[in-house]
């Protein structure tokens, strides 16, 4: 990694992923004003359960292949190969489990058909792991986002022909269509970096055993993220649920946003020095605490003209659950980069149990709150839960690195932060939402330039290294 700019591989990722949330933003869409809140909600109820158990296939396959392709392209032949397999064994084993866990369940809110095809959708999907996973290895992250762009155009596709049906059965079928495309696409595209030679083949157990520790902690994430979604299909009706999944839908984007740029930190602090923190880690601490108040700020002041643009008119009460969820999902992009250092400097089992604790605590709230407020408790659980885990990796990452962030910065960006919000709730009765949204973030963009906290310089270089990337894109 020594010659590569993480800023440059960073804006590359978040370039590509940005064009892909585009398109399942507009598939979004086209399902919200197709099916209408309550059929929205059955939908994303049976998608929900699969999402349950979305991460479990994985097991750490991905990241032991990823690992082992970088290493070493010819031997890693035979950890891929084994990934091949075990995705196979794997997918029919979530076929086979995803209904029966469905059909166990207390209430059954959508037909048990429903979750086969979401089920189905979700296996699918699995079997080009292993070929995602060797793309990331060979660090050619312009034909990744060529298989992922290819299979987000091609799930538009299919979603714009089962609309002109208009029920959850033809939007279910759609997606399994969809993942069977993604698939085909992925394993052409991976094809010329896949080796014809190299080592036997892993054993299943030896590939098991190896990546259970990073998939037991994508499990516990996948249980934690979707444990709110499970609880309002049990606990209220399927137009809370709609609601519910109509404002979590950007803010889930948002998410995994800050989740794809934290992520290019992890080799440089497998590389770094044992008790040292790289001057990487704090930048992109330092970036991701001046970012993570705006995206906030943006989404609380347009939450419902956003919500109103993109699904329609009876999706307006569900602003207050989004304006939530936005500050819910900056605690994420604060903690999403220390979680990434905990992980590659070997705190991994720290990490799993940080985010155990959050699917207890989320669970637990969720249980208090959506019996008292519905949608509304369940995005207050998500925040206070992604509060705690902040919190956790804070002082995780005291310990291991001996670092935190400069008091200058923290106190400066938390004025800013109050300043901003505050101005946003006044104006916001006087003027409307977009320039109440302006005010407040010209408000905290000026605080943090007045505290020193970002210069002009800092643009500049932002700025740099997207030109590189954008120029690099095209040579693939």
């Amino acid at each position: 990694m020594s010659g590569i700019s993480l800023g440059r591989v960073t804006a590359l990722l978040l370039m590509s992923r940005a064009a892909g949330f585009i398109l399942t933003l507009g598939n979004s869409v086209i399902l919200a004003r197709v099916l209408g809140a309550e059929r929205l909600g059955e939908y994303a109820y049976a998608m929900g359960i699969a999402a349950l158990f979305g991460l479990l296939p994985n097991m750490g396959i991905s990241t032991i292949v990823t690992r082992a392709i970088a290493q070493d392209p010819v031997e890693g032949q035979g950890v891929f190969r084994a990934a091949l397999r075990a995705q196979a064994l794997l997918a029919g084993g979530i076929m086979i489990f995803i209904p029966a866990f469905a059909a166990l369940l207390p209430e059954q809110p959508v037909s048990l058909l429903y979750i086969g095809l979401a089920a189905t959708q979700l296996a699918i999907g699995t079997l080009s792991w292993p070929y995602l996973a060797v793309l990331g290895g060979r660090a050619r992250y312009d034909r990744l986002a060529i298989a992922e762009l290819a299979a987000g155009f091609s799930g538009t596709v299919f979603l714009l022909a089962a609309a002109i049906h208009g029920g959850v059965t033809a939007f279910l079928t759609a997606h399994v269509l969809a993942a069977g495309i993604a698939l085909l696409v992925a394993r052409h595209i991976a094809a010329p970096f896949l080796q014809t030679g190299g080592s036997q083949m892993m054993p299943l157990g030896t590939l098991f055993r190896q990546g259970a520790p990073f998939g037991a902690g994508a499990a516990v994430q996948s249980l934690y993220t979707r444990v709110d979604i499970l609880l309002l299909g049990q606990m209220a009706t399927a137009l809370a649920v709609g609601l519910y999944s109509a404002a979590y839908k950007p803010i889930n984007m948002a998410v995994y946003f800050g989740a794809a740029a934290a992520g290019t930190l992890f080799p440089l602090m497998v590389q770094a020095p044992k008790g040292s923190a790289p001057d990487a880690l704090v930048r992109v601490m330092r970036g991701a605490g001046v970012a993570a108040p705006a995206m906030a700020l943006l989404f609380s002041g347009l939450a419902a003209p956003l919500l109103q643009t993109l699904y329609g008119e009876e999706f307006a009460p569900a602003a207050s659950i989004l304006i939530v969820l936005a500050w819910s999902a900056a605690a994420n992009w604060l903690y999403a980069p220390m979680g990434v250092a905990l992980q590659a400097r070997g705190w991994e089992h720290w990490w799993l149990a940080g985010m155990g604790g959050g699917l207890v605590l989320n669970f637990s709230l969720n249980l208090w709150s959506i019996p008292r407020w519905g949608a509304a408790g369940a995005a207050a659980a998500t925040l206070i839960s992604e509060v705690a885990l902040l919190g956790f990796a804070t002082v995780l990452i005291l310990r291991e690195l001996s670092i935190l962030p400069f008091f200058q910065p923290v106190i400066g960006g938390l004025a800013a932060s109050v300043a901003g919000g505050g101005v946003l709730w006044w104006l916001l009765r006087e003027v409307g939402p977009i320039p109440a949204t302006l005010g407040s973030l010209v408000v905290y963009g000026g605080l943090l330039v007045l505290f020193r906290i970002i210069t002009f310089k800092n643009v500049a270089t932002a700025m740099g290294w997207i030109r590189q990337a954008a120029m690099e894109w095209p040579r693939g």
